[in-house]
């Protein structure tokens, strides 16, 4: 039998790469593949391109890449025809898997979608158009399963899989503290300014000059912590650092204990912040992208929260600073205030906790795996 896997980002790598283990787990003999990063290849998956290396955020960025979503795109088609995969799942990337999902369709192929595109945030249009396109969704919020079972769309909520990875090596933040070569008492700043290259070139010279402003404030024992993925090269951050007369220590996020050793982090929107929100870190939640994109956005976007904490908590918990608000006098001026307000701080804790409950228990990947499986048809067509 072959599942073809459509991943597009850095975190869609990491979920596939995950689920890629769970689906061999339980049946050794599929053959699986597709479209992925380093992270599915690794688990085992059939790479015939790696989208991640042009992981671009907004309208203009993807207009400038045009001619490699092309050819990706006439790439994965001409896959479905050559490999007939008994099954193809998609893995968020909506801008790209919608419109694959129609070919997938058009050829009669089973197709689950593993993590939903944000319909809660584009009105109806796409969810009708999910409803003609797959045989089921795999959802990672409550919220979601209710706005597909009201569409009448072939859904589960399997929970989120960030429940059982994200979570600190030691038992406890003293001992975060400890491998970061850090002192309890010292004030951690935490700086998370994105996983794509465009997100750290906007945010991290911000940032940085927000640091300088909070420096003066907060106690001369304060320390700045850099949390560099692994996916973004060294080069782009060394000219940015360079440029700032912050020298932040710098940590390699091959683990949560730098997150865990923060006291409140600068993060850019997306799933960073919940895995702020998860490790129960107080957090400013910072956007900016190209004002072409932003004002587009603006018309077309229906929710009034963009950070994916606090999407998932269904409300504002943690504050958010967007576009010409995400300056470093104003990301200074409220992380001084979310600072020295500890009870606020002590209730966005609270919150967050809360906010995990709802999100199901560990097994998210185990459960993706199963639905999938169910979903193949019984006869193969390998």
């Amino acid at each position: 039998m072959k599942i073809m896997l459509v991943a597009g980002e850095h975190s869609g790598d990491g979920h596939g790469a995950a689920l890629a283990r769970a689906l061999r787990a339980a049946r050794p003999d599929l053959k699986l593949f597709g479209l992925g990063g380093a992270g599915m290849r690794e688990a085992g998956v059939e790479i015939l391109f790696d989208p991640t290396r042009i992981a671009v955020v907004g309208l203009t960025e993807v207009l400038k890449h045009w001619p490699d979503f092309k050819r990706m795109f006439n790439l994965a088609v001409a896959a479905l025809d050559e490999r007939k995969p008994d099954l193809v799942v998609l893995i968020d990337y909506p801008g790209f898997n919608l419109r694959f999902a129609e070919q997938v369709k058009r050829r009669g192929i089973p197709l689950v979608y593993f993590i939903s595109p944000q319909i809660w945030a584009w009105g109806g249009g796409r969810i009708r158009k999910i409803k003609q396109l797959v045989n089921r969704m795999l959802v990672l919020f409550p919220f979601e399963e209710a706005l597909y079972k009201k569409a009448g769309v072939p859904v589960t909520f399997i929970g989120h899989p960030f429940i059982e990875s994200v979570k600190p090596t030691g038992a406890n933040r003293l001992e975060a503290l400890e491998k970061m070569g850090l002192a309890d008492g010292m004030p951690v700043i935490g700086l998370l300014p994105g996983s794509r290259e465009k997100e750290v070139t906007r945010l991290l010279p911000t940032m940085l000059a927000a640091c300088e402003r909070l420096e003066q404030a907060l106690p001369s024992t304060a320390r700045f912590l850099l949390i560099k993925v692994p996916n973004l090269p060294w080069e782009l951050y060394r000219p940015i650092l360079a440029a700032s007369p912050i020298q932040p220590k710098v940590v390699e996020r091959w683990d949560y204990d730098g997150l865990y050793a923060c006291d409140l982090v600068l993060v850019a929107s997306g799933s960073a912040t919940l895995e702020c929100a998860l490790l129960e870190r107080p957090m400013v939640i910072l956007y900016k992208t190209s004002w072409p994109t932003y004002l587009l956005s603006r018309l077309l976007i229906r929710i009034p929260v963009i950070g994916l904490a606090n999407i998932a908590a269904g409300r504002k918990i943690a504050p958010e600073l967007i576009q010409r608000d995400a300056s470093a006098e104003k990301i200074a001026e409220t992380a001084l205030a979310l600072w020295q307000e500890k009870p606020r701080r002590e209730k966005m804790q609270e919150a967050f906790k809360e906010m995990r409950r709802n999100l199901g228990g560990p097994g998210a990947i185990r459960r993706a795996a199963q639905e999938i499986l169910r979903e193949l048809p019984a006869k193969s067509g390998s």
